[in-house]
């Protein structure tokens, strides 16, 4: 249809053209045998028709209907504008346009029209073979989508049937990676990832049940032991009496990791409370100095604390916080020889992450120390070193676990290095916590 409007604005032009040339100065009867060749010419090509302005045809074709459609559509010719339209002459299609031309002073009316029969044919025969087709080509469009999306999702076929193999006896089972660099690869290598902190967590879990169980199982059996033979026999009541001491030691024992182990429980479950406050952490230093006072003294060490005389500000949970004091402060006395020293020390210092100044709590000894080959593990829940056992044996290897577990979340930081140099020079206990402000004193 544009080839068809295109081709009827050109014939409007060549028109003119022709009107136009100075050589065309021509009669009427000229012009009319003029039209009449070029119309003969171009029979069933284009229909062609000029009227001047005064009336006089000078071309029109003898098609019927011809003039009424003429006279119909020069109501609409208004300018030299071409505007197709269509049009039906005789049962046929014709695509028309009709035009003003001026020419050498004078006014024609130009009707040029072209039969689209057959381009409508064409168009008719299209859209059968289209609806003939359509069948088909949505037949062949839906197999076609169902290979491809079973080819593109037969990767995660796999992967799910591979997941769904896995159980908690066989977390060291992994996903195949795809070779492509696409969405299925970071899905697998995000999965696998998952499953190794799965298999890590697992793990933790395992050994923590089976080293509590090892823990409580030696003193349980002792009050079992003990109880069994007291009753085994009628006794005098001061044997007794020291059957009853030795299970209430026991008992204290147990109750002590009971209660270490409830605090692991719940701080790795997040159902740890915390009341978050702000408090002189000097109070809680005095309250810490006050609950081993009595500890040094049995073991004959002298317990040291030097405080500064401004206030040190921080936010936390001052329970959390004189817990790990009494942790850090019992461990030094309890490995500390008979006669020795321990020092609890507040100060400010930089925080070794950004820089700001921090509280800092150090807690020294002059005891066994540390072992260079076991100082990465002392924060492992339940490991003891070799001269750790030998100077308590009673300890349980949580104290330092739960110590790491309420500086961190308290923001902080714990290191462990020795009081002096070589090995057997004592320990220093270092924990770095946000300062809120300094106060006055």
């Amino acid at each position: 249809m544009r080839a068809a409007d295109i081709g009827l604005e050109a014939r409007v032009q060549g028109v003119q053209n022709f009107l136009e040339n100075p050589q065309t100065r021509l009669t009427i009867d000229g012009l009319r045998d003029e039209f009449s060749e070029y119309a003969e010419l171009t029979r069933g090509e284009a229909l062609l028709e000029v009227i001047d302005r005064s009336g006089v045809v000078l071309c029109q074709p003898s098609v019927p209907g011809w003039a009424e459609m003429a006279a119909a559509e020069a109501r609409f010719v208004e300018s030299s504008a071409v505007r197709p339209t269509d049009r039906t002459l005789g049962g046929l299609p014709y695509r028309v346009a009709s035009a003003r031309v001026e020419a050498l002073g004078r006014r024609y009316r130009v009707t040029v029209a072209a039969p689209m029969g057959p381009a409508y044919q064409a168009l008719e025969r299209f859209h059968r073979l289209l609806i003939l087709l359509l069948p088909a080509v949505l037949a062949f469009a839906g197999a076609g989508g169902y290979w491809v999306s079973r080819r593109a999702l037969a990767p995660v076929d796999r992967m799910t049937r591979a997941v769904q193999a896995i159980t908690m006896q066989s977390l060291d089972r992994r996903l195949e990676v795809p070779s492509n660099d696409d969405e299925l690869r970071r899905l697998a290598s995000t999965f696998n990832d998952v499953l190794s902190r799965l298999q890590s967590a697992v793990g933790d879990v395992i050994r923590f049940t089976a080293d509590a169980s090892h823990e409580l199982r030696t003193p349980v059996a002792l009050v079992r032991t003990t109880a069994e033979l007291a009753l085994r026999q009628e006794r005098a009541p001061h044997e007794y009496r020291k059957a009853l001491d030795e299970v209430l030691e026991y008992a204290r024992r147990i109750s002590a990791l009971v209660e270490d182990l409830l605090v692991l429980a719940r701080t790795d479950a997040g159902m740890e409370t915390r009341g978050d406050t702000t408090f002189d952490l000097r109070q809680v230093v005095s309250e810490t100095r006050h609950e081993v006072e009595a500890l040094a003294e049995r073991r004959s060490v002298d317990l040291r604390v030097e405080v500064p005389p401004q206030s040190l500000i921080v936010q936390g949970d001052s329970e959390s916080l004189e817990r790990l004091l009494l942790i850090l402060v019992d461990n030094a006395v309890k490995y500390s020889r008979p006669g020795g020293e321990v020092r609890l020390r507040l100060s400010v210092a930089p925080s070794a992450r950004d820089g700001r100044p921090a509280a800092l709590v150090e807690v020294s000894d002059d005891g066994i120390g540390l072992d260079p080959a076991e100082r990465e593990r002392l924060f492992e829940r339940f490991y003891r070193g070799a001269r750790a056992r030998q100077q308590a044996p009673d300890g349980s290897g949580l104290g330092l676990a739960i110590a790491r577990t309420i500086v961190e979340r308290n923001h902080g930081l714990i290191t462990l290095s020795p009081a002096g140099e070589g090995t057997g020079h004592g320990c220093r206990a270092r924990v770095l916590l946000p300062l809120d402000r300094v106060g006055p004193p």
